[in-house]
């Protein structure tokens, strides 16, 4: 049997529903869920340290569940960190170690190790233009500039490969950066 025309079920479809603001709460967790999702993708990606920074946070929150799966991923965060920390010995191992962390996404660690690289092989170009790939990732303009043109001074073969290196794609609006890698030749 069909409802009468004019039933309340009828009107209710044709009522548009009227839509409330969120609320604080509400607004908080959304934001919560999307910072979960962040790290989450920084995970997938194998940036165990960004990632890590992302749960570490998220463990306070007081979505219970939430905080428990942001605590699941947090340990195994640490546990893939913990395994990453192999006996460095040699300049090479420590360079290693440092362009392995930048690659997962924490140029200030990578940095670091860098340093203690170039303390033991003071010149060693690429340990220099790794250097500068940490600052221009941290967007350090004059640190990525001065340890550029020391790498390229050391060797250059540097200059052409800045030339196609990603790590440097916010220098390229800088005239600076533009004239070290493709500096004018003299006229003879």
């Amino acid at each position: 049997m069909k409802p009468p025309t004019g039933s309340a079920s009828s009107k209710q479809a044709a009522t548009p529903a009227v839509r409330r603001k969120p609320t604080p709460a509400e607004i908080a967790h959304q934001n919560s869920m999307a910072r979960f999702e962040n790290g989450l993708q920084l995970f997938n990606r194998n940036q165990f340290g960004k990632a890590r920074g992302i749960f570490e946070r998220l463990t306070e929150n007081p979505a219970r569940e939430l905080a428990e799966r942001a605590r699941v991923y947090l340990n195994i965060c640490q546990q893939r960190l913990a395994r990453a920390a192999p006996q460095l010995k040699t300049a090479e191992d420590i360079y290693n170690h440092g362009v392995g962390l930048a690659n997962q996404g924490s140029p200030e660690e990578a940095e670091q190790y860098l340093r203690k690289a170039l303390k033991l092989a003071p010149q060693a170009d690429y340990i220099y233009y790794a250097i500068a790939t940490t600052y221009a990732l941290r967007e350090n303009v004059e640190g990525a500039l001065e340890y550029l043109l020391k790498a390229i001074e050391l060797n250059e073969r540097n200059r052409y490969q800045a030339q196609n290196d990603a790590d440097f794609a916010n220098l390229l609006e800088d005239p600076r950066f533009t004239e070290l890698l493709y500096p004018e030749k003299p006229l003879t």
